[in-house]
């Protein structure tokens, strides 16, 4: 639906990114994600703004219509903003992004956890390819969570839209916050074969930073990681005591050729053969909790 920007309260800035800065505001009373588009999404000429301003309005009629537990809320959209600006109105995530809560470390995630979380976006993610929705952008910082609950964290896929300007500003620059994530079909020229595999060598990349909570290629220069992902010979390195069913899993979604990766429908029953041999909670020895995946 269109939302009145003059229904909205923003509250504060939560951040910015390529495609937009975030604030956590009100809408009609209720905790909102208020993400407003940068004009250069939509720069060119006046015939191909008027299309991705008609791609943007096709694509939230769409995520308006998406319901599910792991995916977050799309409430509508705004087309009246400052200077004609648009922005998007989604469900309020309290806890922020799953890089928020692994650069905290405060709850260390056990594997348990981390299972857990994989699985909700293999769901989500299950869900909307099902849609024909791919998302272009699945890393860390797209993924919200509610982690209150000591026993069931739950994960959310976000920042959901935009999909045609996500894909056409990937393939034609590559950004630093988005490469380590971007598989590299996006990046060599090969774009013939974008599909909803570059979503599977995205969560391949996520699963590694749920394993050791770190982000991917933070030492290396922005040159080194388009010519790595180019040549397909770059990827995070895997610690030894990494559980094998979460290193083969995560390894075929990475694989370098779009065929080979699994789709989240399989992922999904893996993770959760995974997560059946996994003791019931409260049985294992807490000296077992530090161990890795």
């Amino acid at each position: 639906q269109i939302i009145k920007n003059s229904d909205l309260v923003e509250l504060r800035e939560l951040g910015s990114g390529t495609f937009g800065t975030v604030y956590h505001g009100k809408w009609r009373g209720t905790d909102v994600a208020i993400k407003r588009i940068n004009d250069r999404c939509f720069a060119g000429k006046p015939s191909e703004q008027e299309r991705m301003r008609d791609d943007f309005w096709n694509e939230a009629i769409k995520l308006a219509d998406l319901h599910h537990p792991n995916v977050v809320a799309f409430y509508g959209v705004v087309l009246d903003g400052p200077g004609g600006s648009v922005a998007t109105v989604t469900e309020y995530m309290v806890n922020g992004s799953l890089r928020n809560a692994l650069q905290k470390n405060e709850r260390n995630l056990d594997k348990r956890k981390r299972l857990l979380i994989a699985m909700d976006v293999a769901f989500g993610m299950e869900y909307l390819h099902s849609k024909n929705i791919v998302h272009f952008d699945l890393k860390s910082d797209n993924l919200l969570v509610n982690l209150r609950d000591p026993h069931r964290p739950i994960c959310k896929v976000g920042d959901l839209g935009l999909s045609k300007v996500k894909c056409q500003t990937l393939i034609s620059g590559g950004v630093r916050g988005t490469l380590p994530w971007m598989a590299p079909e996006l990046l060599n020229g090969s774009s013939s074969l974008v599909s909803e595999k570059v979503d599977v060598f995205s969560f391949g990349i996520v699963m590694w930073e749920l394993l050791t909570g770190e982000e991917p290629y933070a030492d290396l220069h922005y040159g080194a990681i388009i010519g790595g992902i180019v040549s397909n010979t770059l990827r995070p390195p895997v610690p030894d005591n990494c559980d094998p069913e979460w290193r083969s899993l995560m390894e075929r979604c990475w694989s370098a050729e779009p065929s080979e990766r699994p789709s989240f429908t399989e992922i999904a029953n893996e993770l959760r053969a995974m997560a059946a041999k996994l003791p019931p909670k409260g049985q294992t020895p807490s000296a077992n909790t530090r161990t890795n995946v």
